[in-house]
């Protein structure tokens, strides 16, 4: 299977699920968490958060998202089930990100999800943001806090996972 039609099928069947209203919640904020993330104070939310903008890949708008991110090493990955920002990065157009009140440019790169980096950045996604785990994935975490295996290997092939990697 290519590396476009997993990303295409398994996470448009998900994303017709119903949200948990904590998302929904969360998206209603996302004014005031784009203004946290571009000022002073973006400290308070920025070790998890970050700011990604892009071009829509059909409408040519420039749009700007807070979206939960994790590093792994000197790379930074995105995962979401319920989410269609993501179509709009398949091309490889660089974006700008709010980094720890920097700006920075990426090249986004969509995983393939049977591969060994998106079982990682998943597991390292849902260690790092355990209540973004906790509303969209289906991951029991063990007595040690780490998410489940045999969870993660289910649940990434739901999923998107995103990979930007830094000019």
């Amino acid at each position: 299977m290519s590396q476009s039609t997993l990303s295409l099928s398994r996470p448009a069947a998900v994303a017709e699920a119903p949200l948990p209203i904590a998302i929904r919640v969360l998206r209603r904020l996302n004014p005031a968490i784009t203004r946290i993330l571009r000022s002073p104070l973006h400290g308070l939310v920025s070790r998890n958060l970050l700011l990604l903008t892009y071009v829509g890949a059909t409408t040519g708008v420039r749009r700007t998202l807070p979206l939960s991110y994790v590093e792994v090493g000197a790379r930074l990955y995105l995962c979401t089930r319920s989410s269609r920002w993501w179509r709009n990065l398949r091309n490889g157009t660089p974006v700008e990100l709010r980094l720890r009140g920097s700006r920075v440019t990426a090249t986004p790169v969509v995983v393939d999800l049977a591969t060994p980096e998106a079982l990682d950045a998943l597991r390292a996604f849902l260690t790092a943001n355990p209540k973004t785990g906790e509303m969209l994935y289906e991951v029991a975490r063990g007595r040690d806090g780490r998410p489940s295996e045999a969870d993660l290997r289910r649940e990434v092939l739901r999923s998107v996972v995103v990979r930007l990697d830094r000019r």
